[in-house]
């Protein structure tokens, strides 16, 4: 029953008080008086360090037939690298090598030590968490797992997801790894001659060629072939592209035109309306000089200066007109230019990322023939080994730390807290015999 029911019990009926005390006398009287502990865990678990180890501290009080739980020593504890746990009060308890039962009985005593106590109160010490086991060699998962009571080497395979899944016989390279390398090849080779055939088509739209001059590597193609179209899809972009440019720049250029002519139109007016107007300037002035010996009247006078006001009002028109033709056609010459430009720099940035993806291509087919020349150098030299799933295992334990021996042992064979299983190929029976020169060594295996 837990600690808080037997507190609860004070408000209880008298009764049941006396029920519940006898319960627990019952069930730990017994172990109190003896000194024994309650403990949960294997006794024959011998305390490692990084062990986790869970601490409960009780006492019987005759006096009124209850236990006390001492909350303050009670938590989880981990054993250090030196073998010992710190709690509160109690101070340092070197545990190492222990059983759960010899650690509980020196809490125990300790406690009645320091506080005086005539009876050694009751401690409970669970194993909370025990040491990692460790997995490494011809696994598929190399880790560290839980140790859990009762693990086998079989069980911890298991857990490092069985035996590893190699590409072939002989555990570095297969016919299906030649195959792949050589699909990659064959697509990085393809994707370097588009690369090179993009390239010649910029560089002969920068510098204003007529035609593309592609490199001997791929003009040699055949006609019907991937390259020989790649060839033919360039070709037919350039065309287009210069044709729009060409075309871009020819309205431009019948703009200008029409707007020279505009201008020249224009300042023809101007000098005919000059004329006008200079003429009825002149007739002005005769009029005001008949106006002044009153053989005219002034209304005659006021008549031709509105005339040539408005004559000289058309003119200022054609000057403006002028101007604003001026002015677009100044527009259209930058524009013309502009699109050059902006052209050559559009081209000039894809060209700059056309070769770096064509270095980059170049790099990855580098590394994609080495890797395909050792796949098929490591299929011919191991040629002889057998079948990875059907080579036998080894199984070698480590226990004790870095200061143990490896040593083998069965797939039956029972883990303890802190071991390290090493999984191995036993290839040794499955060389050809030819293979054990010194000119030609196996693979040796670690």
């Amino acid at each position: 029953m837990p600690i808080a029911a037997v507190r609860n019990s004070r408000t209880a009926l008298p009764g049941a008080r006396r029920v519940l005390r006898f319960i627990m006398a019952a069930g730990l009287i017994g172990t109190a008086f003896t000194g024994q502990a309650v403990n949960a865990a294997d006794d024959s678990y011998r305390i490692r360090s990084q062990t986790r180890m869970k601490v409960s501290v009780v006492e019987w009080v005759s006096s009124t037939g209850e236990y006390k739980e001492w909350t303050a020593l009670n938590g989880e504890f981990a054993v250090s690298q030196r073998g010992d746990i710190s709690m509160p009060m109690v101070g340092e308890i070197a545990v190492l090598g222990k059983t759960t039962e010899e650690t509980a009985l020196l809490i125990g005593e300790r406690i009645k030590k320091l506080t005086g106590l005539a009876t050694a109160p009751i401690a409970s010490v669970e194993i909370a968490k025990y040491p990692m086991v460790y997995v490494t060699g011809a696994v598929e998962r190399p880790n560290e797992f839980e140790f859990r009571p009762g693990l086998t080497v079989k069980q911890a395979l298991a857990m490092a997801g069985g035996r590893e899944r190699r590409a072939d016989r002989s555990g570095e390279y297969a016919d299906a790894e030649q195959i792949r390398y050589a699909g990659e090849f064959s697509r990085l080779e393809l994707q370097a001659k588009q690369l090179m055939a993009r390239r010649a088509r910029l560089i002969a739209e920068l510098n204003d060629k007529p035609s593309v001059d592609f490199p001997p590597e791929l003009t040699g193609a055949p006609e019907g072939s991937v390259v020989g179209q790649i060839l033919k899809s360039e070709s037919a972009l350039f065309t287009a592209r210069a044709d729009a440019l060409r075309h871009q720049l020819e309205s431009a250029a019948d703009l200008m035109k029409l707007l020279r002519s505009e201008i020249t139109v224009l300042d023809e007016k101007m000098v005919a309306q000059e004329r006008q107007v200079q003429i009825a300037q002149d007739e002005l002035v005769d009029i005001a000089k008949l106006v002044d010996t009153k053989i005219l009247t002034t209304s005659r006078k006021t008549s031709l200066e509105r005339i040539v006001a408005d004559m000289q009002s058309d003119k200022l028109d054609l000057v403006v007109a002028s101007m604003q033709a001026k002015q677009k056609l100044n527009e259209t010459e930058r524009e013309a230019l502009n699109l050059k430009g902006q052209r050559k720099t559009e081209v000039g940035q894809e060209l700059q990322v056309t070769e770096a993806e064509l270095e980059d291509v170049r790099l990855k087919r580098t590394t994609t023939v080495q890797l395909l020349q050792a796949a098929g150098a490591s299929v011919a030299r191991y040629e002889s080994l057998q079948a990875v799933d059907v080579q036998p295992l080894e199984y070698w334990l480590t226990r004790g730390g870095d200061s143990g021996a490896a040593a083998p042992v069965p797939d039956s064979a029972e883990l303890e807290p802190g071991d390290v299983l090493d999984v191995r190929y036993n290839v040794s029976k499955n060389l050809d015999g030819s293979m054990l020169s010194s000119a030609n060594p196996p693979p040796q295996v670690q």
